[in-house]
């Protein structure tokens, strides 16, 4: 029990900081070997009555005390990374998705690729993977990468909602405004932030049923994008190209993450979109300062 009060006051000196706008630095080594997870979920979210409550405490507690670490392709427990004070975007969403679990709170796994400066040595890096391991690993490259997060059910409006604990963002303008905003990113840490320039695939990995990767790109990336920005940004003469164009390689994009596809196969629509999203957000500040 002490030990549980203990890392409560961790949390709740993290929240402090995040408070400031900062990620924490507190690097918290959590001691698991009597960790029990649902004592601590209910400890953490002792005064909160609803499972948005709930949900929204615990990724606080989790985007607050544990550190984005880049990824090593070492597989780790959910003690394992909550021992080493961090993890990658998947290790991270992985230690949520645990505490809403034990919380019976409803949740599925959702897989994205999005557009990111270009770089050599992240596409040779990827290059040797899928020589090593196959085309599932192709879903990084020189002008993209993959990345993890969680929808939760809100019972409330009988809507999935994201989640995402690298971000530390909850709720679809949340994420839209870390994502895909054409301003300043409202995130806990922008500097991951802004190497994601932009999502152009995004997936439910459900692995439990027999079409494995369900398509929600239509609805965060031209249905939610659109009106975040009050429907003006169909009225763009770009915008029917970046429709276009993610609905061109959203197909490619899901066989890449079932290892079907080679998506640097497609590296010059990758490039297309990046280019369509700029035009995108010049032409949509242009029009605003006329």
């Amino acid at each position: 029990m002490k030990k549980t009060f203990l890392i409560v006051a961790l949390f709740t000196q993290a929240l402090l900081i995040h408070a400031q706008g900062n990620r924490s630095n507190l690097s918290v080594k959590i001691d698991t070997a009597n960790f029990d997870f649902k004592s601590f979920a209910e400890n953490i979210c002792a005064n909160k009555t609803s499972s948005l409550e709930k949900a929204k405490t615990l990724l606080h507690f989790v985007s607050n005390t544990l550190q984005w670490l880049p990824t090593d392709y070492k597989q780790r427990t959910v003690k394992e990374i909550l021992a080493r004070g961090g993890g990658n975007c998947y290790e991270l969403a992985k230690v949520y998705m645990k505490f809403i679990k034990v919380l019976n709170i409803k949740y599925r796994q959702i897989a994205e690729i999005n557009i990111q400066p270009i770089s050599e040595n992240r596409q040779n890096t990827a290059a040797k993977k899928v020589q090593q391991i196959g085309n599932k690993m192709s879903v990084f490259g020189l002008q993209h990468n993959d990345h993890r997060w969680v929808e939760i059910y809100d019972e409330s409006t009988n809507k999935w909602i994201p989640v995402d604990p690298t971000m530390n963002v909850f709720g679809v303008t949340e994420w839209l405004k870390a994502r895909v905003w054409f301003g300043t990113r409202v995130t806990i840490d922008t500097t991951i932030t802004n190497e994601m320039i932009v999502p152009f695939a995004v997936f439910v990995n459900n692995s439990a049923k027999n079409s494995k990767w369900k398509s929600l790109t239509d609805h965060y990336l031209i249905d939610e994008f659109n009106e975040l920005y009050n429907n003006e940004l169909s009225k763009l003469s770009a915008w029917n190209s970046w429709v276009t164009l993610i609905k061109k390689l959203n197909e490619p994009a899901r066989l890449a993450f079932e290892g079907k596809v080679n998506l640097h196969s497609y590296s010059t629509k990758i490039s297309e979109i990046a280019t369509t999203y700029q035009l995108l957000k010049k032409e949509y500040y242009t029009i605003k300062n006329d």
